[in-house]
């Protein structure tokens, strides 16, 4: 979900030019739920990602919108000398909100099941499957891995959220901007992040058969501090009013609500003292207060990267996982394969033709 900053937070319009170079520290999840959203129906009141009249699917019933997507935005990437970095969410906090009692065995038994029906060759219970909570997004997610993995392209395990590593990746000077079309980073500390990344530069508007142009923008931590007169301790404490991933917000107050109460009692606590007759906030105890600040403010994070390497796509790997394990169009594949190789050629000759580079970069380009 993310929490609901746009309204207060401040952002630059940036031309993909002027991106040429960069390392890109990309939260998986939340690009992945984007591919899937292109496949939701202008009419959809909201996204119901196990809807199966809302996705597009193969013949043995599984959703493919991610790995066309995926294969779309990394050559969109590399043909603009942007090198990606994926993360990924590990363990879930037991605060957040939404989740399975065992999500990694829910889904092994699901493709256990899945696999047994395609045996069968029962497509009626296959497809039920296919769309079922327990297989989709964890298969969506397993499929993701692979998929980078066959282009080529290093993705990270974070201990816990993806926004979190994408952030450190950024504090830490290994990637230069975070992508994530939510604000969470901000609160992890991320300095730079970009929002609106995408080739297409326009986004379908919902309930309407109309799209609008989105620019790509970027935000800076510390310019939107200094200019909303707060710290990133008190932006935590306006995110836990407005509702996090980690808690119910408080009914009646939005970002700029928040804003407000917070420059004036200057934190949570005596916010909820001063104002308990105007908002409930028995929910907010002082314990989830504080293990929610302690969650952006000290995330759990890898710090030692032996194997974050780019590398050259794998033909043989990318046609097997899209033509032979889903059966699609090999020629179609086989050019777009052809072609993000190239622009990964192309990427590689631009990084290896800076002057002043990363240390991790050079470590990659040492590689070949």
């Amino acid at each position: 979900m993310g929490v609901k900053l746009r309204d207060i937070i401040l952002r630059s319009e940036i031309d993909l030019k002027q991106l040429k170079g960069s390392i890109i520290a990309i939260d998986g999840p939340n690009l992945l739920m984007n591919l899937l959203s292109f496949t939701i129906p202008a009419n959809a009141s909201t996204p119901n990602f196990y809807n199966q009249s809302n996705l597009i699917i193969d013949r043995t019933q599984r959703v493919i919108s991610h790995l066309y997507g995926l294969l779309y935005r990394i050559n969109f990437l590399y043909s603009k000398d942007i090198l990606p970095i994926i993360c990924f969410d590990g363990k879930v906090s037991p605060l957040k909100r939404k989740q399975t009692k065992d999500f990694l065995n829910d889904f092994r038994f699901a493709k256990r099941q899945y696999e047994k029906a395609i045996e069968n060759q029962n497509k009626q219970m296959a497809k039920k499957i296919a769309f079922s909570k327990e297989f989709l997004w964890p298969n969506v997610i397993y499929e993701a891995k692979q998929t980078l993995s066959a282009f080529g392209v290093p993705y990270i395990n974070s201990p816990v959220s993806a926004e979190s590593q994408c952030a450190y990746l950024v504090q830490e000077k290994f990637a230069d901007y975070s992508n994530s079309q939510d604000y969470d980073s901000l609160l992890f500390g991320c300095p730079r992040m970009i929002q609106n990344l995408s080739k297409s530069l326009r986004r379908k508007v919902r309930g309407r058969w109309k799209y609008i142009k989105i620019i790509p923008s970027v935000i800076n931590l510390e310019d939107n501090l200094n200019s909303l007169k707060i710290s990133r301790f008190q932006l935590i404490d306006i995110s836990i009013l407005v509702g996090t991933d980690y808690n119910e917000g408080v009914k009646g107050i939005g970002p700029k609500t928040g804003l407000k109460y917070i420059k004036k009692y200057g934190n949570l606590e005596r916010l909820m003292k001063k104002e308990r007759v105007n908002f409930e906030f028995d929910h907010l105890t002082p314990e989830m207060i504080k293990e929610i600040r302690k969650i952006f403010l000290f995330p759990e994070v890898i710090s030692k990267f032996d194997d974050l390497l780019w590398n050259f796509p794998n033909q043989n790997r990318i046609l097997y996982l899209f033509c032979e394990d889903h059966h699609l169009n090999r020629g179609r594949v086989s050019k777009f394969a052809e072609n993000l190789e190239q622009n990964f050629e192309s990427c590689l000759s631009y990084f290896q033709a800076m002057k002043d580079q990363p240390k991790m970069v050079q470590k990659t380009l040492l590689s070949y």
